[in-house]
């Protein structure tokens, strides 16, 4: 009798510690998938795509602040509202779109590239671009929550091709809410996901 009170009450202890701390943890978590560099002057920005917003608003910040002049935008997914809308437009082209019209960027310095539907394929897509326009020097923009992976793809993909890898993560407005929570744990799974697969 005496022992079950015990284990009985070191059980109920930790899960008051663990309903306690939810918000730490959760803040570890997600902490962990952020991984930036300094940034510093490059050849271009290459805004991933899934996030056109926050992104755009980073990109057209670090644009405006002289890091490149031009601002790559990735991403070959047309959003279901858009095409409820019977529109077509890409996630690249929204993000392209932003940041002339919400960011003042010119048009002359916004390239769309819309085709891929991943972070490695935008990783391959990326690369094929660096090598034909002879870049050195990139920074990779994507949300922060997304950061190690695409630290982790982009970093061996394009530093084995001798160019130069800057990540930058974007602060969300949904990181701290129940989406951010979801955000959060996909992540989890695709970070396992990249690392068995690639």
């Amino acid at each position: 009798m005496k022992r079950a009170v015990i284990i009985l009450t070191i059980v109920c202890t930790s899960f008051l510690l663990v309903y306690l701390l939810r918000d730490s943890f959760m803040l570890m978590a997600g902490n962990y998938l952020i991984v930036e560099n300094p940034i510093e002057e490059a050849d271009a920005i290459f805004l991933l795509g899934g996030g056109p917003f926050d992104r755009g608003s980073e990109a057209g910040k670090l644009y405006k602040a002289g890091y490149a002049e031009k601002i790559i935008c990735t991403g070959g997914q047309v959003s279901n509202l858009l095409k409820s809308l019977n529109l077509q437009h890409t996630e690249a082209e929204v993000a392209r779109i932003n940041l002339f019209k919400n960011n003042a960027v010119p048009r002359r310095n916004i390239v769309a590239l819309s085709e891929a539907t991943s972070t490695r394929e935008e990783a391959d897509v990326i690369l094929r671009y660096c090598l034909e326009e002879g870049f050195e020097k990139v920074i990779i923009l994507s949300s922060k929550f997304h950061t190690r992976r695409v630290n982790n793809v982009f970093r061996s993909l394009l530093e084995d091709a001798g160019i130069q890898v800057l990540i930058r993560g974007a602060p969300s407005s949904r990181w701290e809410s129940e989406t951010g929570l979801i955000m959060v744990n996909n992540e989890y799974v695709k970070l396992g996901y990249y690392f068995l697969k690639y």
